[in-house]
């Protein structure tokens, strides 16, 4: 034989065991702090996407006020260039030494200024149109911004019980490893 006691050898493996234990417990410990690392990181890119999606809910907000004073400002300027038209119209007919206030020239007057009004409402039921659909991207957006949110704390939750459950069987290991060593240490006596 070598010279090398039995109670050396086993003395030799509980020190290498308890290195072991000790590495392992360690390793859990990391890990655990990665998984709250990566928990904390879930819950700012949530938070991050929410913002970006709160902000793009704004931009349709404002796009869509735009849309409704634009469409305003359209229906306005219609308006002023059929007036100029229907003026022009009936200074024709005058010239033309025919009366507007009666029989056909006023019918025809009449029947543009219909025109003209259904234009208008035409021009404000599109621009409200395309203003609420606007407004409902933009509560899509900020709903969407809430989903990110919880999205993101339930994935932070779900990193934080695997920390939890690695640090715990960093415990487990180093428990019965330190139980091992201690039934170790009653055979070398």
């Amino acid at each position: 034989m070598s010279g090398v006691s039995t109670a050396t050898i086993v003395a030799i493996s509980a020190g290498v065991s308890a290195a072991g234990a000790g590495a392992s417990f360690m390793g859990s410990q990391q890990q655990a702090a990665g998984m709250r690392a990566a928990g904390s990181a879930a819950a700012s890119t949530a938070r991050f996407n929410a913002g970006m999606r709160q902000r793009s809910g704004r931009v349709f907000e404002q796009q869509a006020a735009f849309r409704e004073r634009a469409g305003d400002k359209e229906a306005l300027r219609f308006r002023n260039q059929f007036q100029k038209l229907q003026a022009r119209a009936g200074t024709a007919y005058r010239k033309g030494g025919v009366s507007v206030s009666s029989g056909t020239p006023l019918e025809v007057l009449l029947a543009n200024a219909n025109e003209a009004e259904e234009e208008v409402q035409l021009i404000g039921l599109q621009a409200r149109t395309e203003s609420g659909q606007l407004r409902e991207r933009a509560v899509g957006q900020r709903l969407a911004g809430q989903l990110a949110l919880i999205e993101g704390k339930t994935q932070q939750q779900a990193f934080n019980i695997r920390a939890r459950s690695a640090e715990i069987a960093g415990y487990v290991d180093l428990a019965s490893t330190a139980g091992s060593l201690g039934m170790q240490s009653q055979l070398i006596k």
